[in-house]
């Protein structure tokens, strides 16, 4: 029996194939991720059986595919015991392990079937899922990126990432690159820029983002999302957290000297997340450079929070009691529940780019942003919009009374002296504009 008939989202398998295929040849190079998931009941009704049963399991797996999937992504049933699933446009990798830990969770969850009896009864999936993730042009094809994540999916091992690299990426390269990033790093050779973010209520700016930057000896800027995941590989995030961290505050210290009192957002990944010692190195670095905590906003993401639940929750109760604000970044992906918003306290919620990008002229994008805001407020919490990169973006979010925004409509990342200078440059544009309005 073939599952049953198409829903949202839901192609045949050589659809899905054409589809990866058009992702992958993108002149720009997708960033993509082919989840292959291996069913596993518990018994062998859903291989062997016919009828009811068999059309309420894969029924009921279909829904719970598609309750997790933004209106871009596509699965197909490859036979009743293997699903696909395709994610496209991920603005990073974590998102895709994100919406692999999140189907594994709803997917093992037991699915109610009438027995032969008339009686209830209940199938229980023993999923494991193969993901593949690739972004730039990678020059691989449909085919082998399905080739590696197969056989990881029929492993049994719950989860098995693996991050493809095509022929055009050599392994001297990057062995080179994990180099000088370790001697970077040891020479206190990278930097922290600063993205301004616009408050849309009254025109001011008075907080940003941290971003890490790093020019390499040849002269080319390093991808930011390389740097953070070589210092992964080789146990370096820590470190380079508390560069972040201390810098930014630094920085701040320094631009309150200027009169200009500004809170900064300094995102945390899983492992820092994890390490016991984060909230000493939090509070040692406050008292260091004087600022105060309700000014430094800690950004995690949700994989952060999943990859280790009790441990996340200890840290950011201690971070919270500092006095430190938190944040839940690349929200309104689609590939986690809002109970974290109910779980922890978090003082902000920032909404995904990709919703952002086309506000002002698609329809499904303004609702999702519209709830989106609603529910930050809801929960006390303010709503920043990133990736804003028009006016008519820009209108749009403040008409839905989105709070704050930030992305290279309002300005690109800037190094610390001139973010300091284009805050300031603002700020008296501002006074002169108050002083004109209020001439007789």
């Amino acid at each position: 029996m073939q599952p049953h008939e198409r829903a949202r989202g839901r192609l045949a398998p050589a659809g899905l194939l054409r589809l990866l295929e058009e992702q992958l040849a993108h002149a720009g190079g997708a960033r993509v991720a082919l989840l292959v998931i291996a069913l596993s009941p518990s018994d062998r009704q859903l291989a062997i059986g016919r009828g009811v049963a068999v059309r309420t399991v894969l029924g009921e797996v279909a829904r719970r595919v598609e309750s997790l999937l933004r209106s871009d992504d596509r699965y197909a049933f490859a036979s009743r015991e293997e699903l696909w699933v395709l994610l496209v446009g991920l603005p990073s990798e974590p998102l895709a392990e994100l919406a692999a830990r999140t189907l594994l969770d709803r997917l093992r969850r037991p699915i109610a079937v009438p027995s032969t009896s008339g009686s209830a009864g209940a199938i229980h999936l023993q999923p494991s899922i193969g993901v593949a993730w690739t972004s730039g042009p990678a020059g691989l094809d449909a085919s082998s990126m399905l080739a590696a994540v197969t056989g990881a999916a029929a492993s049994g091992q719950g989860i098995r990432l693996r991050r493809l690299r095509g022929a055009r990426d050599h392994a001297p390269n990057q062995a080179q690159l994990e180099q000088e990033l370790l001697e970077a790093l040891d020479g206190n050779e990278l930097e922290v820029h600063f993205q301004p973010q616009l408050d849309l209520r009254d025109g001011r700016c008075s907080s940003a983002e941290a971003l890490i930057r790093w020019r390499r000896r040849d002269g080319s800027a390093a991808d930011p999302e390389a740097i953070v995941a070589i210092c992964e590989r080789r146990e370096l995030i820590v470190p380079l957290t508390r560069f972040t961290l201390n810098t930014s505050l630094r920085r701040m210290s320094e631009w309150s000297g200027l009169g200009l009192d500004m809170s900064v957002a300094v995102n945390l990944s899983a492992a820092t997340l994890s390490d016991p010692t984060l909230p000493l190195m939090v509070s040692q670095a406050l008292e260091t450079w004087g600022v105060p905590a309700n000014r430094l906003t800690l950004e995690l993401t949700e994989n952060a929070l999943i990859r280790n639940l009790r441990v996340a929750a200890e840290a950011m109760k201690q971070i919270h009691d500092l006095g430190c604000r938190l944040s839940i970044d690349d929200f309104g992906t689609g590939y986690s529940p809002y109970t974290y918003l109910r779980q922890f306290s978090f003082q902000e919620l920032k909404i995904d780019r990709s919703f952002v990008r086309h506000i002002h002229c698609d329809d499904g994008d303004r609702r999702i942003v519209r709830s989106l805001v609603e529910l930050a407020h809801a929960f006390g919490m303010h709503a920043v919009a990133e990736g804003v990169e028009d006016q008519e973006s820009l209108l749009a979010l403040r008409a839905l009374g989105c709070d704050l925004a930030q992305g290279w409509h309002v300005s690109a990342a800037l190094a610390a002296d001139d973010f300091a200078k284009w805050c300031l440059a603002r700020r008296d544009a501002a006074m002169k504009r108050q002083a004109a309005a209020a001439q007789p």
